[in-house]
Formats: structure tokens, C-alpha cells, sequence
């Protein structure tokens, strides 16, 4: 997914100006809570042109779900607290997706667009992002006890199930009820990342 892709060392510093350019402004205007940002708007606040815009991203919906990609790289979520391969998998899990939940929901209308985003692969929103957080995860903790080998599909279903529990406590429809989200988001996790059950998820 081109959109989630950080800058390489050899990319000329132009590209990336501009790029962050657009990604910053459209954050800013979705923070503002206006309406939904046209590719003009986007870059009329980053001060490039519209084909620049194009020469970044396919959409605005694109664009957004590029900052919460690198948000997600500044979390660093692959591994919260330097994790190690003893790490108990779904503590490690569950640690990542709370950081991921807080970050999104301080980018709630960044997240909304986003979500109506089709990446090539098929899926919808930032479920792409997801399924690498995923793999990341089984990288982190390899050799951990119960830690199984790549799975393609067993990623995808996962990213899919985190994605669509993120998007109902970020949207609201779970209200204030973090042991509720919990609990969803453990049952959600593949099989390797949940043992043991949180206590949370009790009742």
C-alpha cells in the first residue's frame, strides 16, 4: 500500500515536503471538524498544486489513511515497551491495540474518512495497516510459546475483526466502556495472542 509507505533515505526531499505538506493539512482541516475536504481544499491548505496532490494519492480518503500510518509508526506499535520474544503474546496484543485506539480516536474524523477508503489489495479503511501490525506482532514475538508461523489469511480475518471493533469505538456505537472494548478486541486477536484471557473480558 503506497499511502503507508514511509520516505526512503534516497527520496528526493521535494516529494517528501510536499507529501507531508498534504497529509498535515488535511489533518488540520479535519481537526477543524469542517466539511469533508475536496482534493482542492487539500491542497489549496498545503500550498501545491492539485497534481501534486495526484502525484501522492489516488484520494482524499488515501491521504488519510496515510497519517494515521504514521502515526502508527511514531506509536512505534509493533512492540509497546520494547517487547520481548518471552513477552506473553496477548498482553503484548492488547497493549498495541490500546495505544493504536487512543491514537485514533484523537484522530476521530481523520479515521472516518479513512474508513471509506478501498486499497488495492480489497480492503476497506486502515484494515491494510492492520494486517501488518499483525505480522509485525508474529515477527516481535517469534519463539514466544504458541506463536504460530505466517498466515496469510489468518491475518487478514484479524485485521478485518480489529478494524471493524476500532471503528465502532472510535465511531462511538461501544460508548465508554473500555472493558467492553476489551473484550471485543481479544476475541478478535487470532488464536496466538489470546492466551490468557484479560481479566477485563471477564463476565
Amino acid at each position: 500500500m503506497a499511502s503507508a509507505q514511509p520516505s526512503t533515505a534516497g527520496e528526493d526531499p521535494r516529494f517528501t515536503r510536499s507529501r507531508q505538506a498534504i497529509t498535515g493539512a488535511l489533518a488540520r482541516l479535519l481537526q477543524q471538524m469542517g466539511p469533508y475536504p475536496s482534493v482542492a481544499a487539500v491542497a489549496t491548505a498545503a500550498g501545491v498544486h492539485r497534481a501534486t496532490f495526484y502525484n501522492h494519492f489516488q484520494s482524499v480518503e488515501e491521504a488519510a489513511v496515510s497519517v494515521i500510518a504514521e502515526d502508527f509508526r511514531t506509536l512505534g506499535t509493533t512492540g509497546p515497551g520494547g517487547a520481548q520474544p518471552d513477552a506473553d503474546p496477548a498482553a503484548v496484543a492488547l497493549a498495541t491495540l490500546d495505544a493504536m485506539l487512543e491514537a485514533l480516536r484523537r484522530r476521530r474524523n481523520v479515521f472516518l474518512v479513512a474508513s471509506a477508503w478501498r486499497s488495492p489489495s480489497g480492503l476497506m479503511g486502515i484494515s491494510d495497516l492492520l494486517v501488518e501490525q499483525v505480522r509485525d506482532l508474529r515477527r516481535t514475538l517469534a519463539g514466544a510459546a504458541g506463536v504460530a508461523e505466517a498466515d496469510d489469511v489468518e491475518d487478514v480475518y484479524a485485521a478485518c475483526g480489529i478494524n471493524g471493533v476500532l471503528s465502532a469505538a472510535v465511531g462511538g456505537s461501544l460508548g465508554d466502556r473500555p472493558e467492553e472494548i476489551t473484550a471485543r478486541l481479544h476475541a478478535a486477536l487470532p488464536a496466538w495472542m489470546r492466551q490468557p484471557a484479560p481479566p477485563t473480558a471477564a463476565g
